[in-house]
């Protein structure tokens, strides 16, 4: 299905028939397909589903960028009212989390919980250029060089150590991707120019921090500043490094549907 936001258009997917919609948005680079380890579980919890691909990214438009996290949250919007959704939860992870914000301070009374995972209110210096340098290297060396690249950064030393070839799969699985590094540039200007310091203590729906105990690119620390801006968000740690819903997704996903089950 395609939704449209000005002369973007934005592909979505409504999965399951629950009596609770769950929305996700994705992190830079990842189309929809990237919640795979997601969705069965959400489904058999009973929850309804809605997932899309973010401008620049799957089947959604490309247009040039830099693109922004409001505009960004205009284009979730934009997928929202052409589902006909209303009283739902949000999920946003890294990027994707990002845009989430955005999206609850311009949206509250939509809300019934919000969930940030691996993301920031703001970046920090040592986070900002760490996820300038996936930029360049796409730009300069292409989109497979740097799905090479990013690898060590967004997965954990346990996971490499146990599960190598696991490793070698989801890096020739995203070396597949199709985005433009232009595209995948205009992203990455959306997640490291956001700042909702000054703004979030104005958030009142109910929400979840979820951060990666092994997350080096976006520290727990990073995350917990989040938390604070946050009047009563709740917190949680789970295994892995940054890409921790994919993984280990048991634990990402038990921390999501508990929270969306206590907020129904």
């Amino acid at each position: 299905m395609i939704a449209r936001a000005g002369a973007v258009d934005l592909y979505y997917e409504v999965a399951g028939d629950g009596p609770q919609t769950l929305v996700l948005v994705n992190g830079v680079g990842d189309p929809l397909e990237g919640w795979a380890n997601q969705v069965g579980d959400f489904l058999a919890a009973g929850l309804r589903v809605v997932s899309f691909d973010n401008r620049g990214v799957g089947r959604s438009s490309q247009p040039p960028g830099p693109y922004t996290s409001a505009q960004m949250s205009a284009d979730l919007h934009a997928v929202v009212t052409a589902a006909g959704l209303d009283g739902f939860h949000l999920c946003g992870v890294s990027m994707g989390g990002v845009i989430a914000q955005e999206y609850a301070l311009a949206h509250p009374g939509h809300l019934r919980s919000l969930v940030l995972a691996n993301t920031f209110a703001a970046a920090d210096p040592f986070t900002r250029a760490a996820f300038l340098t996936w930029s360049e290297v796409a730009q300069a060396a292409g989109m497979p060089m740097m799905m090479r690249a990013q690898a060590p950064w967004i997965f954990s030393p346990g996971f490499y150590q146990r599960f190598p070839d696991r490793v070698a799969e989801l890096i020739a699985e995203a070396a597949t991707s199709t985005q433009p590094a232009a595209a995948f540039a205009a992203q990455m200007a959306a997640l490291v120019d956001h700042d909702t310091r000054d703004r979030l203590a104005e958030l009142a729906v109910p929400t979840l921090v979820i951060a990666a105990e092994d997350d080096i690119i976006i520290r727990p620390g990073l995350s917990r500043q989040l938390l604070e801006a946050v009047s009563g968000a709740a917190w949680r740690v789970v295994p892995g490094g940054h890409a921790a819903f994919w993984e280990d997704p048991g634990p990402w996903n038990r921390a999501v549907i508990e929270f969306v089950q206590a907020h129904s």
